[in-house]
């Protein structure tokens, strides 16, 4: 031991690595053995709980097999007791047996003297044999007194009964041992007529259960209301001896608290020992029946799992502690090599060259760290200068935003006056002039002729469309702002509904250029739509049209695209210039801000357009005045927010 410290202290490296290596001993061996007790925890739920999954599935699957015999039972339960006829029953219970091929054998069994030309008993049996069913009335025995018979008949009920022999001397009988299922008979004044017993072949019954194995050395066994052993690897205990048979209680306790928790229909698991083997048996209840059902495996099968996680452990273990003491050898020597080289550069340093910039180091102690905080304020004092460029930019960057962000509010203000300023113009000038008529009218309407009176209505009226169709713009601009999409149900024909329009231009807006219709359509042909926003649309366009139209003409052409109609007003007025078409169709524009109107229109006509499922827009290639295409679907369309915006000459 002396030798080893000896060694140990002459080393610096070592000294080190064997205190890292003792530590680290002490927190691996308690990490490894914590997730050790866990992971043993969790492999033996694992191994209990894959042992409880093969139980249930045992039950649901014996449940299942129990559940189509009970159903087919009380199929047939109605039959029998609507057809109490001797010739009748004998075949209910030859057909019971032939359609299921899980019931073994029936029988049906009445009453003392039930049919008195047969005497006191009478009971017809049918037995499976082979691939053959023989069908008999069995012979004179007090069958009142057994199980089959009495169960049912006392509890007034469907009951399942323990297996038995079926054996009755001078009968037929099953060749095997069975289990059955009786169903009291009741006539229509509540009388017991009799019991309807249907029998399921108890190998048949072990075979389904016994058929589950997770484990090697595993196996089943079902245990009746007394705890007789129904199913079983050592037939010779079946039925007729029980898991209380030749225990010794002093010895064998856990058995016989097996035993009782089977019999009380309890369900869990519980640790047996026989004949010097631990077994863990898994126990439940199966329904209906009174009878419970176990699967008993082999403790170290179990635990299998936990032996082998043990030792694999303990690979890891001694692997790791390997690892860890070359790998923390090698560090440390690898960590401590550098400080010659260290001193050097300190002594550098203290020489006061602070010329070159101090190179970084990948170490990570404490003179890695002293030399990496010089290289750092550099590296620092470099970043902070640059961050202040940096500010400076940013800085710049905002005070740009905001200066523009000002312009466009600035401007904002600007047209939001202007846009008032021009409402109030345009309302106020036409209001004064219907005010001041019908202050003419009314203070001289008896000297002034008829021509005068009509000439002052019709200015009247001429003004308060104006006003009227000012109101409805804004309207319909606010309409427009929180609406995508109009209803579109009435049918329209194109040539009767541009006709409509033109004649109401051509009455109500009088002037020396009349509007005429240019259709290449079929007087058949119809669209779907909203009449009056269609209207609204095509009416400012004509609007437009006629107010800035002196001289020439303006006509309204009809035509059909591959999808769409097609209403063209074409004038031959001043045209719009190419600097103002980008903002045709934008709120509160106005190519002139002397002339009449609110800037609105060709927008709400525009947005109509589109809610329509259209489109509207200006044809850029027409130089002999102004041209606009409102296109309709001839279909009903989907909804068109966008607009495709196709030209047309």
């Amino acid at each position: 031991m002396k030798l080893f410290k000896d060694y140990i202290g002459r080393s610096l490296s070592k000294r080190i690595s064997s205190g890292i290596l003792a530590f680290a001993l002490a927190v691996f061996v308690v990490t490894i053995g914590l997730l050790f007790l866990k992971s043993r925890h969790m492999v033996l739920q694992e191994a209990f709980r894959h042992a409880e999954c093969a139980l249930d599935n045992t039950a649901q699957r014996l449940e299942g097999y129990l559940g189509e015999v009970e159903t087919a039972t009380h199929n047939m339960e109605w039959v029998v007791k609507n057809n109490m006829v001797p010739d009748s029953l004998f075949a209910f219970s030859r057909r019971i047996v032939e359609l299921n091929p899980n019931i073994n054998s029936c029988s049906i069994t009445t009453e003392p003297d039930f049919f008195p030309e047969y005497g006191r008993y009478f009971s017809v049996y049918s037995v499976r044999d082979g691939d053959s069913i023989e069908t008999v009335r069995e012979g004179e025995y007090e069958y009142f007194d057994k199980v089959w018979y009495k169960a049912p008949r006392e509890a007034r009920k469907a009951v399942w009964v323990d297996p038995f022999n079926d054996y009755n001397e001078g009968t037929l009988s099953s060749p095997e041992m069975i289990a059955s299922y009786c169903v009291p008979l009741y006539d229509a004044d509540s009388t017991l007529i009799g019991v309807l017993s249907t029998d399921i072949s108890l190998p048949r019954l072990s075979k389904i259960i016994s058929a589950t194995k997770p484990y090697p050395n595993a196996y089943s066994m079902m245990l009746g209301r007394e705890g007789h052993y129904f199913v079983h690897p050592d037939t010779s205990r079946l039925v007729t001896t029980t898991i209380f048979t030749d225990v010794d209680p002093k010895r064998q306790p856990d058995l016989i608290a097996l035993g009782h928790e089977m019999v009380a229909g309890n369900k869990g698991s519980m640790r047996t020992v026989a004949e010097g083997v631990t077994y863990v048996s898994f126990y439940q209840p199966v329904k209906k029946t009174g009878w419970s059902l176990a699967l008993v495996c082999v403790e170290a099968d179990v635990t299998a799992g936990y032996v082998h996680l043990r030792f694999i452990v303990i690979f890891f273990v001694v692997i790791g502690l390997l690892v860890l003491t070359f790998y923390c050898n090698r560090t440390v020597r690898r960590f401590i090599a550098p400080v010659k080289e260290l001193a050097r550069q300190a002594s550098h340093i203290a020489d006061g060259d602070f010329s070159e910039r101090m190179p970084r180091s990948n170490r990570t102690d404490a003179l890695g760290n002293l030399q990496n905080n010089f290289a750092t304020m550099q590296q620092t004092l470099e970043e902070h200068i640059e961050s202040l460029r940096s500010a400076d930019a940013e800085k710049e960057r905002q005070n740009e935003e905001l200066a523009q962000a000002t312009r466009k509010a600035d401007e904002a203000d600007r047209k939001k006056m202007a846009f008032v300023q021009s409402v109030s113009h345009q309302l106020r000038t036409p209001l004064n002039i219907i005010m001041g008529f019908m202050q003419v009218l009314r203070d001289n309407f008896k000297s002034m002729t008829l021509e005068e009176r009509q000439h002052l209505t019709a200015t009247m009226q001429k003004n308060s469309t104006s006003v009227s169709r000012m109101v409805n713009m804004l309207l319909a601009a606010s309409f427009n702002e929180h609406h995508q999409y109009l209803e579109r149900k009435d049918k329209i024909n194109c040539n009767a509904f541009a006709a409509e329009t033109v004649h109401f231009f051509n009455s109500r807006l009088p002037q020396h250029i009349t509007i005429t219709v240019d259709s290449a359509l079929a007087d058949t042909q119809t669209i779907t739509t909203n009449t009056d926003y269609l209207k609204k649309a095509l009416y400012e366009l004509l609007y437009n049209a006629k107010k800035f139209t002196v001289e020439g003409s303006i006509t309204l052409r009809l035509r059909q695209g591959a999808k769409v109609v097609r209403f063209i007003v074409e004038d031959t007025g001043p045209g719009i210039p190419v600097e103002a078409q980008a903002k045709l169709f934008t709120q509160f524009e106005k190519l002139n801000d002397f002339t009449e109107g609110l800037g609105l229109g060709l927008c709400i006509s525009r947005q109509f357009a589109r809610m329509l499922g259209g489109d509207l827009f200006y044809d850029k290639d027409y130089k002999d005045g102004s041209r606009f295409v409102l296109e309709m679907p001839r279909v009903e369309p989907r909804v068109n927010t966008t607009g495709t915006g196709e030209g047309t000459k």
